[in-house]
């Protein structure tokens, strides 16, 4: 590991600086009390104002109940002194009470208004408004005096002139007192709005200087944590580029301390941990021998150190067979026991003379330099003879045997890397053809290319309506009638044109798009079931053939049946076909998928029996209606007796068994006299008819019958 890196970042802060979360603790308390006391405040200065505003509403609509009181009053001393002028005594006496009661209630209006005035101005304005009264009251007892003593014409003179006028002056009084009170709350409330003003002012710029208190805080304690958060984050680039040993300086105790501290104490764990990967990268731990990275090198310079007259060279990929199974039945040590002989075998042959390595599992890889490419094949069977060997394990003996792939340098690549990856496909093959070497083949690299393309291209092939349905007739040979069909798949490729199933069915099947076929298939098959029975035709069955994959879909037999009850199709029409070979390798057991297919009414059969591997106490619990002959025993069945013999046992175990026996591939009358000589119930073959299109099938159908 390197020394630590002299220009360190440091991380700002003091040793006994607050931690992080108190900082974030004081300023959010800090900026909460500003908060609370600008609402306190104005919570204060509202209620304030708000009671100063009640208190002049309050004031003004008391005075103004006064006033109108006195008004009240005033109008009926007024009325009542028209009685007093009346000769009638009784009215006269009558009105007295009247007039003393209206004067008391004055002085009450009076006495109240005296009490909501303050003293000053307003005070002045009420005792104006007293002597007025205090004139009209002493005028009012002249008067009063004079009728006593049935003075009427000096009362009369008196009322009319003295004590009106006295009256008068009074009301006068109060109105100007009322408009003078009315001034005076229009001034306080005038006084009240500008305070309102100068407070929503003050407001205002408490409210400015608390966010500038609170910017100015939080950037400060933005700083001080973001700050150190940046420096420490250029530290960890650093060290993300591969310099572990650079450090960042620890200067505080808080959470950037401590994370500046783990970040340190990584990037030395990281760069040990490195350093010790380094040394083990490029050697397998288990064999010792360099793995696929260093292999590729050391291809790479010997190829480049070749010297002239040795300008050809071999590389070998070995794969270990049954290393899966060992490991899983022996356990792991065996399977790593295995791999440790295999390469202890190879470091004995190639050490100092060839690259070689392991480069995953067991597949290991050498590169040799050879005068002649055909030395190749001897070097591998050198290899392989070298390596597979007897194994003893705790008293377990295991074989170890091996599968070659063979490439050449330069013919199928220019380096080693390239060459590799050839080598490793005709491992693949060697494997896939159970032999022990394989040799690259561009040509079938080509062809593997080429189905790829295919497989890509048939999912477009099902959306474009690029697949054909093409009918080969079945001909009962008790009536002579055509009694169905099989339906088979063809492919009007774009560019390639018409493609035979055998260039994509097989494909198809591995890579699981099969299904989509198969589903094409029966819808196709299922529309011309309705399309026959609409246009009146005898009722013919059709037969789609289906793969194993379709016997391992469980949803098959629900989706088949929405299929018929779509179309209005008698289930009994339609017939799947499944190979001998398919029932015998289905991963799942397909008694119960072919169980609920037969449970809708639909009619199943056995397609190329015989080429599987299938028992006769299998076979009877299988739910199926038709035995199809392969045509491997109907092909010269007239040529060879054992192959008629045969012929025929397997026609009376079919019929023994309750199917209905059909004979494919049938091709020349003495095949067609033998089968039925055997008793087979139905023929399908090139005899009767080549498979062909809707059109041409329901032509040639009207010529044969």
């Amino acid at each position: 590991m390197s020394a630590p890196h002299t220009a360190q970042v440091p991380v700002r802060g003091l040793t006994r600086r607050l931690r992080i979360r108190t900082r974030l603790g004081l300023a959010f308390g800090l900026l909460l009390l500003l908060l609370l006391g600008l609402a306190a405040l104005s919570v204060v200065r509202l209620t304030s104002l708000s009671e100063a505003l009640n208190r002049i509403v309050d004031e003004q609509s008391a005075v103004r109940d006064s006033v109108n009181e006195i008004n009240r009053n005033a109008e009926a001393v007024a009325r009542k002194l028209l009685v007093l002028m009346s000769p009638d005594a009784e009215l006269r006496v009558g009105a007295y009470p009247e007039i003393a009661s209206a004067n008391a209630r004055l002085d009450d209006a009076m006495q109240r208004l005296s009490l909501l005035l303050p003293a000053g101005p307003r005070s002045e304005r009420l005792a104006d408004v007293r002597q007025r009264l205090a004139d009209y009251r002493a005028s009012y007892i002249d008067a009063r005096d004079l009728i006593e003593r049935d003075d009427f014409q000096a009362a009369r003179a008196l009322l009319g002139s003295d004590t009106e006028s006295a009256l008068s002056l009074f009301v006068s009084a109060i109105h100007q007192l009322a408009a003078s009170e009315e001034r005076a709350g229009m001034a306080k409330a005038r006084e009240l709005r500008d305070q309102i003003d100068a407070d929503r002012t003050g407001v205002l710029a408490l409210c400015i200087g608390a966010l500038v208190a609170g910017a100015l805080l939080a950037v400060g304690v933005t700083r001080s944590i973001v700050k150190p958060l940046k420096l420490a984050e250029d530290g960890a680039e650093l060290i993300a580029q591969g310099q572990y040993g650079h450090r960042i300086r620890v200067d505080s105790a808080d959470e950037l301390g401590h994370m500046a501290a783990a970040m340190n104490t990584m990037a030395a764990a990281v760069g040990e941990r490195e350093a010790k990967l380094r040394r083990l990268a490029d050697v397998d731990m288990l064999t010792g021998l360099p793995q696929r990275a260093r292999f590729i090198a050391d291809g790479d310079r010997l190829l480049a150190d070749l010297p002239e007259g040795e300008r050809f060279a071999v590389l070998i990929c070995i794969d270990v067979d049954r290393l899966k199974a060992v490991n899983s039945v022996l356990g792991f040590d065996a399977g790593d026991a295995l791999l440790q002989g295999a390469a202890a075998k190879l470091a004995a042959l190639f050490e100092g003379v060839a690259a070689h390595g392991r480069l995953a599992g067991g597949t290991f890889a050498a590169l040799a330099p050879v005068s002649r490419l055909e030395h190749g094949a001897a070097l591998a069977a050198q290899l392989r003879e070298e390596v597979e060997h007897k194994l003893s394990w705790q008293g377990q003996a295991l074989d170890l045997s091996v599968s070659l792939g063979v490439a050449h340098w330069p013919d199928h690549a220019a380096d080693t890397e390239a060459l590799l990856r050839r080598a490793e496909q005709a491992m693949f093959e060697a494997k896939r053809l159970h032999q022990p070497v394989a040799v690259y083949n561009p040509s079938a690299e080509a062809a593997r290319a080429l189905h790829l393309s295919l497989l890509s291209d048939l999912a477009t092939a099902i959306q474009q309506d690029q697949l054909r349905q093409f009918l080969q007739p079945k001909r009962c040979l008790k009536t002579g009638r055509i009694t169905g069909v099989e339906a088979l798949v063809r492919w009007l490729h774009p560019q390639r044109g018409w493609l035979p199933p055998a260039d994509f069915i097989p494909f198809a099947e591995r890579s699981g798009r099969i299904r989509q076929v198969t589903d094409w298939m029966l819808a196709r098959a299922v529309r011309t079931l309705a399309e026959w029975e609409a246009q009146g035709r005898e009722p013919l069955s059709i037969a789609v053939n289906i793969s194993t994959l379709d016997l391992q879909d469980q949803t098959l037999p629900a989706r088949l049946a929405a299929l018929l009850a779509e179309y209005r199709v008698d289930p009994g029409q339609l017939q799947l076909e499944v190979t001998e070979t398919g029932l015998m390798s289905s991963g799942t057991d397909p008694i119960a998928v072919l169980h609920a297919l037969k449970s809708w009414g639909v009619k199943l059969a056995i397609d190329d029996f015989g080429t599987g591997q299938s028992s006769l106490a299998y076979l009877q619990h299988l739910p199926v209606d038709e035995l199809k002959i392969d045509r491997s025993f109907v092909q010269d069945v007239n040529t060879d007796p054992r192959r008629e013999a045969l012929l025929k046992s397997i026609v009376s175990v079919g019929q023994g068994l309750g199917l209905t026996v059909t004979a494919e591939g049938v091709e020349n009358e003495a095949e067609l006299a033998c089968i039925t000589a055997c008793g087979c119930d139905l023929i399908q073959g090139y005899l009767l008819a080549r498979p062909m299109d809707l059109p041409d099938f329901e032509t040639w159908l009207g010529k044969a019958g």
